[in-house]
């Protein structure tokens, strides 16, 4: 019973009446000053006098000031509303906020946390390190959400505290966490507490939690903050924000949450000890609730467990843990190790009559030792699971607690010898099969004098055996000797018989045996199968139907009977597979008995087309049949495309050159995605082409039309405008016309182009080429010659001018005979140009003298050194023996693809045209693989130099 309940009870009505007019006076004066709380006198509760002597004194909350009721208010506002005054703070202003700020709920009632479970961490101190340990913070198993308790009436409430109890090793460090809940079910913030550690306590505080709040915070919160005014008493303050308390390791398993109006404290004790932790709320007036306390058992220890243990078969384990003090290295006596058996089947505790578990005293030395003792007949491995207990009461108040946890295993050695056979089922009548032993030794100890046998009975004989097998007239034996520990072996039979047969293997070692059989049942061929195509000739594209006709032609029914039809690479199956597989499925095919089947196939290509059956069953049944049909190819619908290129035969070069390109569709069906091409040479330039044209092929000299679809019947025509800029003997344009069905069709146009002055020959015909078969250029040179393949060669050009190798006189100067090699300062060495106003060509050879198989690297340089346009450019060379060929190239705009390198002589490009002044550079590379001197000898031709101009170079290969 309060001391204001109290009070209420003994006052008359004239008291009642005076203490209502000052505490209205009291509470008036209070809202018009604005302060949140008043300390007023404490009621007398003897009833002698009406307030009690100082230093008893009450607190007065306004509402609308504050986050909590006050209960003294709850009681006062009661008492005035009994006497029929009404309430004197109807009227009083609202709070400016109404929502506390995001607050952590208390706990239902009843679901406190006072007396929390024991929690211990039993990490050995001294095998710590910072990252991740030792267990510096180290609390109970409750979440921060379970720390407060809601109080039903009262300023701030009751004061809650966690966890109650800890047990811990010393030298860590505990963390108590604290709050107060107010009357609204909310922890407070910012509130006031006291820790202190009792004087029989041992240890002492390392730090109080403060969330350093700002400048505004200090201003609006409370004056004092929280300090540890001595190791054994500090001032702490609930958190205005959530925090986390952190080892400053990697290791996020043992950090601390801290919510909005909790606060917490550190401490730790250097020797074994308990320790009592009080937490206080000074300023609450729930005088029974206002106040927690912890204990914290600090304990010395440290414990090594057994190690793993590898024992021959029966023999006795036995099992030590050393338990230590940490300080002085002392024995823990008196502490207990228990042991539990997780594989009760392999062993059991000495004297425990065959129990799994039992418990071990630590002795004088420190050692808690027991006996293991394997179960009789038995090896294998089995795990120890190990707990070290402090037993309670030994010289404290502490329970017993189970202080760390490990585990250990033992396993008890020897061999152990198996064996598997396996064969088919079923077997086909005096056909060989293969038959497979696996002797494997699963223990973990060597077997010894190892030995396998199997009878063989009559009408089983051997074909094939392992190459170690002893194989006698009535059984196979494998001497072995020792077999290794976790090994296994295949042994391996390929036997026939005539008759079902059993076959028993026996494996044998010191003191092991193990043996298995297998049984193999024979059948003779019974399959017989007719397979017939319900027609013999079929189109390309039509199904084809084949019935099939399996008969059991034996004695024994046939099980697992299965079809695989499989058709050749023009036949498929309706699927789309070229393979489809069935299987009878309503029993097995019984003597005499037919199965029918049936499978559709389609031919693709036509010819004689074949389908390939192949019937299998149990026993190594197998029967394979082919049955084959004509196949023709349908009539074909398809669109019939005729083009026609129409031109003039021969132009002048200048004028304009007019190609009609006609395409008719005579077939029966629409041609779609039709596409004209018309390929048209150099001496060609396009002006202007008909309405649709694809000119972006330009650069390749090609136009196009997509006329996309011709009706049958349908006639469609195009043309193109070109120009002739160069003469040529004949040239070669070609129309291509393309559908999404059938093959191209094609037509070709020739045409001659002859020069608008002096130049042309007497037919009308303009030399071009040059052949070297017929000139004669020294070194051999004549052999073998190669037109141009660049994209302007004329394989329907006429007959090529020969090259000569001695020029007529009047040539002289400008083709001229080769001038022998003068060696240049560089060791290089250059042919003589042709004469001015006319085709000058010019051999350098850069390389000179060259070891064998580096590159021989020379220059060629044609040059126009005229006034008129020259062109039609052919460049011919014969490659001496023992020289390859690198690579040719122009200087300028090099292009891949050339040349061309046939029967020992290269041809390059042919250059369509050569303005006056302009030049021609090539770089040829050439290697030599093998010591020699050699002359390169290069013919060039052009339409004004119709005989050529030859060139030589001289060149030594070194070793």
């Amino acid at each position: 019973m309060s001391a204001l309940a109290t009070s209420r009870r003994i006052l008359t009505p004239r008291s009642q009446r005076m203490m209502l007019l000052i505490a209205s006076a009291v509470a008036m004066l209070v809202v018009a000053t604005g302060c949140r709380q008043v300390r007023l006198p404490a009621i007398d509760s003897t009833g002698s006098r009406l307030f009690a002597p100082s230093p008893y004194t009450t607190t007065l909350t306004v509402p609308g000031f504050g986050d909590e009721k006050c209960g003294v208010i709850d009681h006062f506002k009661d008492h005035v509303s009994s006497l029929g005054l009404g309430s004197p703070f109807s009227k009083l202003p609202e709070p400016a906020f109404r929502q506390p700020d995001a607050p952590v709920p208390c706990p239902p009632e009843g679901a406190g946390i006072s007396e929390s479970e024991s929690s211990l961490v039993s990490v050995s101190l001294g095998d710590a390190s910072c990252p991740q340990g030792p267990p510096a913070v180290i609390y109970g198993n409750q979440s921060s959400h379970e720390f407060c308790k809601l109080p039903r009436r009262g300023n701030r409430g009751s004061i809650l505290l966690t966890p109650g109890k800890v047990v811990a090793p010393v030298g860590g460090e505990v963390v108590l966490l604290s709050g107060i809940c107010g009357a609204d079910g909310y922890l407070q913030m910012g509130e006031k507490l006291e820790w202190m550690l009792t004087p029989d306590s041992v240890g002492t505080f390392i730090e109080v939690g403060d969330d350093s709040p700002g400048v505004l915070g200090r201003m609006v919160g409370a004056k004092a903050r929280p300090n540890k005014q001595d190791p054994t008493y500090a001032i702490g303050m609930t958190s205005t924000k959530e925090t986390l308390i952190t080892r400053g390791n990697s290791d996020t398993r043992d950090d601390v949450q801290l919510e909005k109006g909790q606060t917490w404290i550190t401490l730790s004790s250097p020797s074994e000890g308990v320790s009592h932790v009080t937490v206080l709320a000074p300023e609450s007036e729930c005088w029974d609730q206002r106040k927690a306390t912890a204990t914290i058992y600090w304990v010395d220890a440290r414990w090594q467990f057994p190690s793993q243990q590898v024992l021959p078969k029966g023999q006795a384990a036995k099992l030590s843990t050393k338990v230590m003090r940490s300080e002085g290295g002392a024995p823990a006596r008196g502490w207990k190790v228990r042991y539990e058996i997780l594989e009760p089947g392999i062993a059991t505790f000495a004297g425990t009559d065959g129990a799994v578990v039992t418990e071990a005293a630590v002795d004088d030395s420190g050692v808690a030792e027991i006996e293991l003792l394997p179960t009789s007949g038995t090896s294998g491995a089995t795990p120890i699971s190990i707990q070290v207990i402090r037993p309670g009461g030994l010289s404290d108040s502490l329970p017993s607690v189970t202080l760390g946890r490990g585990e250990t295993l033992v396993t008890w050695s020897a061999p152990q010898l198996s064996l598997r056979a396996g064969a088919p089922n079923v077997a086909t009548f005096d056909a060989p099969f293969e038959v497979i032993a696996n002797l494997a030794n699963a223990g973990d100890q060597p077997a010894t004098n190892v030995r396998v046998d199997v009878q063989l009975p009559p009408g089983t004989r051997v074909v094939r055996s392992d190459a170690f097998a002893r194989v006698l007239p009535n059984a196979v034996t494998w001497d072995i000797g020792a077999l290794p520990a976790q090994q296994q072996l295949d042994l391996f039979l390929q036997v026939s018989t005539q008759a079902p047969v059993d076959l028993v293997f026996q494996a044998r070692a010191d003191g092991l045996l193990s043996e298995d059989t297998v049984r193999i049942d024979v059948f003779q061929p019974s399959l017989s199968m007719k397979i017939e195509p319900q027609l013999q000739r079929v189109e390309s594209g039509q199904p084809v139907t084949y019935n099939i006709d399996v008969t059991n032609s034996g004695d024994r029914p046939l099980t697992n009977l299965k079809l695989l039809a499989s058709g050749d690479a023009g036949m498929i199956h309706e699927s789309g597979n070229a393979a489809v597989s069935n299987e009878k499925t309503n029993g097995p095919l019984q003597p005499g008995e037919t199965w029918g089947a049936q499978v559709q196939f389609i031919p693709v290509q036509a010819g004689q087309r074949c389908l390939t059956v192949e019937a299998t069953a149990d026993g190594g049944q197998r029967l394979a049949e082919e049955s084959c049909v004509t196949v023709i190819n349908p009539i074909p619908r398809a669109p019939d495309l005729q083009v026609s290129l129409v031109g003039p035969d021969n132009a002048v070069m200048g004028e304009d050159v007019l190609l009609r390109a006609t395409i008719v569709n005579n077939g029966p069906v629409v041609a779609n995605q039709v596409r004209a091409v018309i390929a048209y040479p150099a001496q060609l330039q396009l002006k202007q082409a008909t309405q649709g044209a694809d000119q972006s092929l330009v650069q390749q000299r090609q136009v196009a039309w997509n006329l996309l679809q011709l009706k049958p019947g349908q006639q469609v025509v195009v043309e193109g405008v070109f120009q002739a800029v160069f003469p040529v003997n004949q040239v070669e344009s070609v129309l291509q016309v393309n559908a999404d069905f059938g093959d191209p069709a094609t037509a070709k146009q020739l045409m001659t182009i002859r020069p608008s002055g002096a130049g042309a020959n007497g037919d009308g015909s303009v030399g071009t080429g040059v052949n070297l078969g017929s000139s004669n250029l020294g070194n051999g040179v004549g052999a073998g010659t190669i037109e141009s393949s660049g994209a302007d060669a004329n394989p329907n050009a006429g007959p090529s001018l020969p090259l000569q190798g001695n020029p007529t006189p009047a040539d002289s100067s400008s083709t001229g005979n080769v001038v022998p090699n003068t060696p240049s300062p560089t060791g290089s060495s250059t042919a003589q140009e042709s004469a001015s106003g006319t085709l000058q060509v010019t051999l350098f050879g850069r390389d000179n003298p060259v070891a064998v198989g580096s590159p021989i690297r020379y220059r060629l340089r044609i040059a126009n050194d005229s006034s008129e346009r020259d062109g039609d450019i052919k460049i011919q060379f014969k490659l001496p023996d023992g020289v390859r060929l690198d690579r040719v190239s122009r200087s300028t705009n090099p292009d891949v693809g050339e040349f061309q390198i046939g029967a020992g002589s290269v041809a390059t490009a042919t250059v369509p045209s050569i303005e006056p002044g302009e030049r021609v550079d090539y770089e040829i590379v050439l290697i030599g693989n093998q010591p020699q001197t050699f002359d390169l000898t290069i013919g060039v031709s052009s339409y004004r130099a119709e005989k050529g101009v030859s060139r030589s170079v001289s060149t030594t290969v070194t070793p």
